[in-house]
């Protein structure tokens, strides 16, 4: 049996000149990476296997006919080709090019158009009741942990800054000093929730702490893109948000609305708590 050896080739010059010689089932493995590699180079082995409908051992023998070792080095070569190839080349759309002649007022009347109809399509895919039971989790959580990095960090900035000022207990988990995260993770309890939003590129970072929340047993509210996004097979509550602007792949305005409608379902189910606004009255009285 030939393989090709991944040397001084990414994975999906790889791919291409080795098809030829796939059998049937491993070119629709390939055919799936070749088409969504953002998606895949993120997906767990099982989770590849079921989207095709085969078995585990039959995407590895694909990974392994590739010349990888086996399908987590062929999942690490193909992320490092994702985050520094494809992804840079994916921050303005080609279809700007059809709006550098068109008046100004044009455009901005498609823009404007373009961010109404991401909320209209977002809106009628999320349900009244996904979006209660996401406050109420977050209502009744322990603590709050959000993860957000990237150009998803801005968005969960202003969640953290709503929940503090609902007095809810959160903070903001960062990427920038790996080291320190089993420090802030050691008392993570089941009654804690973790809010992760991850849209294009996807961070590995989001994906990994996902992974650790599904183990511990807390619960996780995914906030990204579709369905077949990384981190949406870890989520207990997953809210979808439309987010393909005219220009860039990301538009974060349905995310940050969706914060907004989540912080007033959480302002308004803290307001008929009458525990907690006994609580705040007794506190003020201090300070008068």
């Amino acid at each position: 049996m030939e393989h090709f050896k991944p040397v001084d080739t990414n994975p999906i010059d790889n791919i291409r000149k080795s098809y030829p010689l796939l059998s049937p089932t491993q070119k629709q493995i390939a055919d799936l990476v070749l088409e969504q590699a953002e998606t895949i180079c993120f997906m767990r082995l099982e989770d590849v296997g079921k989207l095709l409908g085969v078995t585990n051992v039959t995407v590895i023998r694909f990974a392994k006919k590739l010349g990888y070792e086996n399908f987590g080095t062929f999942k690490k070569d193909l992320q490092n080709y994702v985050q520094t190839k494809i992804v840079p080349l994916r921050v303005v759309k080609s279809e700007i090019n059809n709006f550098r002649d068109a008046p100004a007022d044009d455009f901005i009347r498609h823009a404007i158009q373009n961010e109404i109809d991401l909320m209209q399509a977002t809106y009628n895919s999320i349900s009244y009741d996904i979006l209660l039971e996401a406050a109420t989790l977050i209502k009744n959580a322990h603590k709050i942990f959000i993860v957000g990095t990237g150009l998803n960090e801005p968005i969960a900035q202003i969640l953290l800054t709503r929940l503090r000022f609902l007095c809810l207990n959160a903070q903001i988990l960062r990427d920038d000093n790996l080291t320190l995260i089993p420090h802030q993770l050691i008392h993570v309890a089941s009654d804690d929730v973790f809010v992760i939003f991850s849209f294009p590129n996807y961070k590995e970072f989001a994906i990994n702490v996902a992974k650790y929340v599904q183990e511990t047993g807390c619960h996780t509210i995914c906030i990204t893109d579709k369905s077949t996004a990384p981190i949406a097979c870890y989520a207990e509550k997953l809210l979808l948000c439309q987010t393909s602007s005219l220009i860039y792949y990301n538009s974060m305005t349905t995310p940050t609305s969706l914060v907004t409608i989540l912080s007033g379902i959480l302002a308004i189910q803290i307001q008929k708590d009458a525990r907690l606004q006994e609580q705040l009255e007794h506190i003020s009285s201090f300070f008068k």
